[in-house]
């Protein structure tokens, strides 16, 4: 009888302390709760604001004034999502619309039979796939910003990944950690690179044979970690993060079934397919490079795209009709984060605090030793970056006050530029406030726990290079 019972006291106790997995929407929520909250708490204060050459708004340094406390009301809170979606519906649109016709591409069973042939070409050899993708997403990261867009490419590397044995996040971080490389050193990046440098004077582009070095040692070092990873799950599937996603995928078994074929043969319609893709990402590559596209030029190349490869495929109009709409409905949980996280930075907006974090965190950096300035501006850089994510809208947010800093303290203002890039680059991968990595996650099934028991270790490894370059750069005055 006491055995009886103490038994069910310990299973009791169990089920108090076992704490499930918080949804990714849930830790966005809470988010958004705190930041509303701290509305309330924090003063408002406000930046002086004037356009730049290129038209951006910019703060100007030494002209931040408090403002009437503007605290987010119960409205403006629920109101912040709805408002999120909205300013982040060209990116939103492109993810369901690139989702859609990626989905219909898969149907003709060409990515297919593609990956089929690489695994038997390099068979034994899984390691040489893993760091052929990253290294291209890495360059298409570093030529031409590719971050948001990689999304789109998730699923065929999960699909690919399980193939060689491995797991979703080992497909997730194929694509996401290699192109995060690239647009985080941003060795030509028109987006963070170009504003960055742009504010503070610099010649566009300028300092790139440093940049190239970083970006082949950090590559090398994400390289080396994620096929550490991906080999001890090929090994040992339970030694796998997202053990129970990989599971549910082996139970259900609808991924691979659905069109999976074990053929090597490319059809005439399949060769037709490629060139459809090959094409089709010539012109985006060409109008990211060239024209400066973003997600709402991109969508029509995309959807073009999917019909004509469903047509020279030979799928009816049904079946690509019906595929598209699957397709874009797999990209559901990414569209509606992208949002949500959006609305974190609207909540700060609106309540008017942003401003007074930002100019409170500047003011640290300038009692810190001159020669721990550009660290200071790394570690900064990553906290503000939890709440505004994005490359080229966080340099015109701190750039402004970032380059007179150095300036003062003599640091260069190239230095000062890494240190914004690397800290917002690679803390992207860990931030639950994140569109991108969200959105990456979200298309694998994985939840962001679960993501960031892998991705943790990877940023601390990233962060270390990092401050190693940066203390480099600030030892020899990059210029």
């Amino acid at each position: 009888m006491n055995e009886t019972s103490n038994h069910e006291k310990k299973k009791g106790l169990s089920k108090l302390f076992t704490m499930e997995m918080p949804h990714t929407y849930l830790l966005i929520f809470a988010i958004l709760v705190i930041c509303a909250i701290l509305t309330y708490v924090i003063p408002a204060g406000q930046f002086d604001t004037a356009p730049n050459e290129t038209g951006r708004e910019i703060l100007i340094p030494g002209t931040f004034h408090a403002v009437e406390q503007n605290p987010v009301s119960l409205y403006d809170f629920f109101n912040a999502i709805p408002t999120g979606l909205s300013e982040m519906s060209s990116l939103i649109f492109f993810v369901m619309i690139a989702g859609g016709s990626f989905a219909i591409i898969n149907a003709t069973q060409t990515i297919d039979i593609v990956i089929n042939k690489l695994v038997k070409a390099l068979e034994g050899k899984e390691h040489l796939i893993v760091f052929v993708i990253m290294f291209l997403f890495s360059l298409l990261g570093g030529l031409i910003g590719f971050d948001a867009e990689c999304v789109i490419f998730v699923p065929i590397c999960i699909t690919l990944a399980r193939r060689m044995g491995y797991d979703s996040i080992t497909g997730i971080a194929m694509v996401m950690c290699g192109a995060f490389v690239g647009s985080s050193v941003g060795t030509f990046n028109p987006y963070a690179t170009a504003v960055a440098q742009g504010i503070v004077g610099l010649p566009i582009f300028s300092g790139a044979w440093y940049r190239m070095i970083m970006h082949v040692v950090i590559l090398i070092a994400v390289v080396l970690y994620t096929t550490w990873y991906a080999e001890r799950v090929k090994k040992d599937p339970t030694k796998s993060y997202c053990y129970n996603v990989e599971q549910a995928h082996l139970k259900s078994g609808q991924a691979d079934k659905l069109n999976y074929t074990t053929t090597t043969t490319l059809s005439l319609r399949n060769i037709l397919v490629l060139l459809t893709m090959v094409i089709g990402f010539a012109i985006i590559i060409y109008g990211a490079m060239v024209m400066d596209w973003f997600a709402s030029e991109m969508s029509p190349i995309f959807l073009a795209m999917g019909i004509i490869a469903g047509v020279v495929g030979g799928l009816s109009g049904n079946k690509i009709c019906q595929t598209w709409i699957d397709g874009a409905k797999s990209m559901m949980f990414a569209c509606l984060v992208i949002g949500m996280g959006r609305g974190i930075l609207v909540v700060m907006e609106d309540g008017m605090i942003f401003h007074t974090i930002l100019n409170a965190l500047s003011g640290i950096l300038s009692i810190l030793p001159s020669s721990l300035i550009a660290v200071g501006m790394f570690v900064i850089n990553i906290v503000i970056n939890f709440f505004v994510p994005s490359g080229s809208g966080l340099a015109a947010l701190v750039m402004p006050l970032m380059g007179p800093l150095a300036q003062m303290t003599g640091i260069t203002a190239q230095t000062a530029v890494i240190a914004f890039q690397c800290a917002a680059g690679f803390s992207d991968c860990v931030i639950p406030t994140s569109s991108t990595t969200n959105a990456c996650i979200g298309a694998g099934g994985v939840n962001f726990i679960q993501w960031f028991r892998f991705a943790g270790k990877l940023a601390l490894i990233e962060w270390g290079l990092s401050i190693v370059f940066i203390i480099i750069a600030t030892m020899i005055h990059l210029a």
